[in-house]
């Protein structure tokens, strides 16, 4: 696939109001099957933690947007956002959009128009007149994530030590951003929101998916108290 180009289209996993059950498309299977084991068990354990608070952090949770490198939730790089959600007898489960990229996931923390442009068409889902069909052709067809994509050229590292890392020039500062966060992190996920009640506006980068121990700050904001 050339550099300056991007495979359309979002995939999308959760539940919304319109359905009884969960909706599921556009998808790898390693990923959906990770990602759903993962959230699932991040509830359970948020709701044991927070306990009869949890439901009013949940309702009140923020969009989250994610980037996430190679082999985090399956093989591809992803991003995508994740939404508070429930179906349509009430019960709580998040819903989710995603892509892969073959990109660095920094290019997409770095440049967010495309999560903008994903937050407004996942919200859209909560409105009781919203066109599900519609919806899914026009996220089966997005290309939000066009504008965030930049030659990703090869970074030559020259030397790289516990205290210093040489580099051939020309580097750009997304090339240095992503070479810093694989040495510091390894496979790396990037988080971001605009905020929320609880939780201020934000960026958390982690070492692969946050231990589901750690969920509950994703909804109330007190990263120290759960082990951040």
């Amino acid at each position: 696939m050339p550099s300056h180009t991007v495979k359309p289209g979002f995939g999308y996993f959760g539940k919304v109001p319109q359905r009884g059950d969960f909706i599921q498309a556009g998808l790898a299977t390693g990923f959906a099957n990770g990602w759903s084991e993962w959230l699932q068990a991040a509830m359970a354990v948020s709701r044991e933690q927070l306990e009869e608070s949890w439901l009013e952090y949940y309702m009140t949770g923020p969009i989250w947007h994610f980037a996430f490198s190679a082999n985090v939730c399956g093989e591809h790089a992803m991003i995508g956002s994740l939404m508070p959600s429930v179906d349509s007898v009430g019960r709580q489960f998040y819903f989710s959009l995603a892509t892969p990229i073959e990109h660095s996931p920094i290019n997409f923390m770095l440049n967010r128009k495309w999560s903008m442009k994903a937050e407004e068409h996942i919200l859209q889902v909560l409105d009781d007149e919203v066109d599900l069909s519609a919806w899914v052709e026009a996220t089966g067809q997005a290309c939000w994530h066009q504008d965030a994509i930049q030659p990703d050229a090869s970074l030559q590292v020259l030397m790289n030590g516990d205290r210093h890392t040489i580099v051939a020039e020309p580097a750009s500062a997304t090339q240095l951003l992503h070479h810093a966060y694989q040495q510091r992190f390894g496979r790396y996920c990037v988080w971001w929101t605009n905020g929320s009640e609880h939780v201020p506006e934000c960026c958390v980068i982690s070492s692969g998916l946050p231990l589901v121990s750690q969920f509950s700050a994703l909804l109330d904001g007190c990263w120290e108290e759960w082990g951040w």
